[in-house]
Formats: C-alpha cells, sequence, structure tokens
C-alpha cells in the first residue's frame, strides 16, 4: 500500500504527500529501532544484575576461605615459632606438649585458597564482560584474579619448601603420636587451639621426640625458612582478601543503587 500511494503521488507530482508518507516511514523506523534498543538495553541492564549478585556471592565465598587462611596460617607461624623456642628452650615443650608434636609436621603446612572464579571465567568466555557498564568494576576484577594468577608463579617454591621441612622431620613424632593427632584433629584448626594447648601425652614419649627434635640441627636450622613461608601466605592471603572486600564493598553498592 505504501509504494502504490507514493506512486501515485508522484504521478500527480503531489509533492507534499510524498514528503509526508517518506516522513512516517521515517519516524515509524526510529521508533522502532528507539524501542529494539530500548528493550536491548534493558535486557542488558538485567543480565547485568545477575552477573554482579553472582560476582557478589563468589567474592563473599572467597571472604570466607581467606579470614580463615589467614587465620590458619597464623596459627602454623606460632608454631613454627614454637619449635624455634624448644630449641632454645626444650622445657617449653612441656607447657604445650601435643602442639609441639603437631608442630613438627604441621608449621609447614601451606594453604592457599583458590578463588571462585566461575563467574568470572564466564564473563570473559562469553563476551559478556561489556556488560559491566562500571570500569572500576572491571579493573578490580582483572587486579583481583590477576593477583592470584601472578602469585602461582611462587607456589613451587612453597611446594619445596614445605617439602624440605617435612623430609628433615620424617621420625621426630612417633607413628602412635601422628596417628593420635590425625584421629583426634586430623590437622590443628584455629577454633581448636584452646583444647590442643591444654592436651597432654605420656612424658615420656614427649621426652623422646625432643630428644629426636634436638639432634635435627638441619631442620633447626630450616626453621628460619619455614616462618619465613608462613609469613609470605599471610602475607598474600591478606592481600587477597583486601582485594575482595574492596571488590564486594564496590559490587554492593552499585546493586544496592540501581535497585533503588
Amino acid at each position: 500500500m505504501f509504494i502504490k500511494r507514493i506512486a501515485q503521488a508522484f504521478r500527480r507530482q503531489d509533492w507534499s504527500t510524498v514528503f509526508v508518507e517518506i516522513l512516517v516511514v521515517i519516524v515509524g523506523l526510529m521508533l522502532a529501532f528507539q524501542l529494539d534498543r530500548w528493550w536491548e538495553q534493558r535486557g542488558d541492564s538485567a543480565q547485568e544484575a545477575q552477573y554482579i549478585e553472582r560476582l557478589i556471592a563468589d567474592i563473599q565465598a572467597d571472604i570466607k576461605e581467606l579470614e580463615f587462611a589467614v587465620e590458619l596460617q597464623t596459627i602454623r607461624l606460632e608454631m613454627a615459632e614454637l619449635l624455634m623456642a624448644i630449641a632454645a628452650n626444650p622445657e617449653e615443650a612441656s607447657l604445650r606438649p601435643v602442639e609441639f608434636l603437631g608442630a613438627v609436621s604441621q608449621s609447614a603446612y601451606i594453604y592457599t585458597p583458590i578463588p571462585t572464579s566461575h563467574t568470572f571465567d564466564d564473563l570473559r568466555s562469553t563476551g559478556n564482560m561489556r556488560l559491566l557498564s562500571n570500569a572500576d568494576f572491571k579493573n578490580l576484577l582483572h587486579d583481583y584474579y590477576g593477583y592470584e594468577a601472578n602469585q602461582r608463579q611462587f607456589q613451587e617454591i612453597w611446594f619445596q619448601w614445605q617439602l624440605r621441612h617435612l623430609e628433615l622431620a620424617a621420625g621426630i613424632v612417633s607413628h602412635e603420636q601422628e596417628t593420635y593427632i590425625q584421629d583426634t584433629w586430623l590437622f590443628f584448626d584455629p577454633k581448636e587451639m584452646e583444647e590442643i594447648r591444654s592436651s597432654s601425652v605420656d612424658s615420656e614419649v614427649l621426652q623422646q621426640s625432643v630428644a629426636l627434635y634436638l639432634e635435627r640441627q638441619d631442620l633447626i636450622d630450616w626453621l628460619p625458612q619455614t616462618r619465613s613461608m608462613q609469613l609470605l601466605q599471610i602475607r598474600r592471603n591478606k592481600s587477597m582478601l583486601e582485594k575482595a572486600e574492596a571488590m564486594l564493598s564496590e559490587l554492593q553498592a552499585y546493586l544496592d543503587s540501581s535497585e533503588r
């Protein structure tokens, strides 16, 4: 119909009708385009909000793990310092006997939580990173996950340090005592340290382990490296925690403002 009307107007040289018909079509197309764009933007905004909610859930899980990691590695730092104190004064072992027996090996354990990156990986692999309209979010995300990726280059060093300590400490604690610790606590949890520090073992068994420990001068000489490793782990996890908390604050503030 539109083409027929335009053709008839041309034949009649009715230019005002031609102009009006074309204008109506142009306005209609523009309105349709704007409406389509509005629906697309609305869909993008909804999808962005969903991604932000998922990122918030991921970061909240990370914060919980990182807080635990800082607390756990602090306990293991204290274990390394306990071993150093006992090397200087063996009587210290009788004050914290179970902790000493566990510290022989557990002072070298490391725990480095891996960030929950499901949403971040989804954003990158699907190209949906464009949906995050706030450039600060993108910078914080790349800084957070990039920092963790950068830290992986040191994992081999940490593993070697841990392995070296465990090799030097092998055989100091008897199989019976190792089994007792493993079956009772598996590994020392920060929430259980009060119970662990108040627990006791047979004094003769304790003294045998202390004597074997004091004969391991190579292990005693290695303890500063073990302590250094725990300090590095604490620093790494605290840095990750600060980044996670900053990102969570920004994401939550943006989500709250967009819901108003």
